[in-house]
């Protein structure tokens, strides 16, 4: 696979899956073949047909932070008379690992999330314990999110959920045996936050049994 597809897969891939990333590709490739575009054409159809791509299947203003890093990128190695190396995505970049046998790894989290600019609640479920920022809501919102989180679990496994309400708008995200979700308000900027969601997982190393 071209590299520069593969990193737009990647990128993709913390809000959709794989599979839905690589369909969108595809579609805003519209045929063309990924190994005879040029860094220019690549930029060019990132900004364009991909971002027209993912406005149909999620609300967001703008590109992905990581999608509008390669896009600059991949004009300024078209810009360059010499050779540059191609883009890319690390895979530190890519992952937020979290202990969650760790209190206070747990509380670090929820806290700095419920701190974004927009968020009205956070709930941080797993086998450890449930970690709360709930704002005006009472702990009901949290009974109501654990049923909502297993009923979408017997569906089959999930990475990110979304949806909005009259006035909010929330995040799902399955985390090791559990769930995170954040509750924000509608102005809040829905795409940076499944792309923040998207990046966080559970350490595997001493992972919940």
């Amino acid at each position: 696979m071209d590299k520069t597809a593969q990193k737009i897969i990647e990128a993709l891939s913390q809000v959709v899956s794989p599979l839905a990333a690589s369909s969108l590709l595809k579609r805003a490739l519209g045929g063309q073949s990924p190994e005879a575009l040029e860094p220019q054409r690549w930029a060019e159809l990132i900004e364009g047909p991909l971002q027209r791509e993912i406005r149909e299947i999620l609300p967001m203003n703008g590109l992905l932070p990581e999608l509008k890093q390669l896009a600059q990128q991949l004009k300024t190695q078209a810009r360059s008379p010499q050779p540059v190396a191609a883009p890319t995505l690390e895979v530190t970049d890519l992952a937020e690992y979290i202990d969650l046998q760790s209190e206070s790894e747990r509380q670090r989290l929820v806290l700095e999330l419920a701190r974004k600019e927009g968020v009205l609640a956070v709930v941080l479920e797993s086998s450890y314990g449930r970690e709360l920022r709930l704002g005006a809501y009472s702990e009901g919102l949290a009974d109501l999110l654990s049923t909502m989180h297993r009923l979408l679990d017997r569906k089959g496994s999930y990475r990110v959920f979304y949806t909005v309400f009259r006035e909010a708008q929330l995040v799902l995200r399955p985390l090791g045996q559990g769930y995170l979700a954040v509750l924000t308000r509608n102005e809040a900027n829905l795409g940076q936050l499944l792309y923040r969601m998207g990046k966080i997982e559970a350490l595997q190393v001493g992972a919940e049994q």
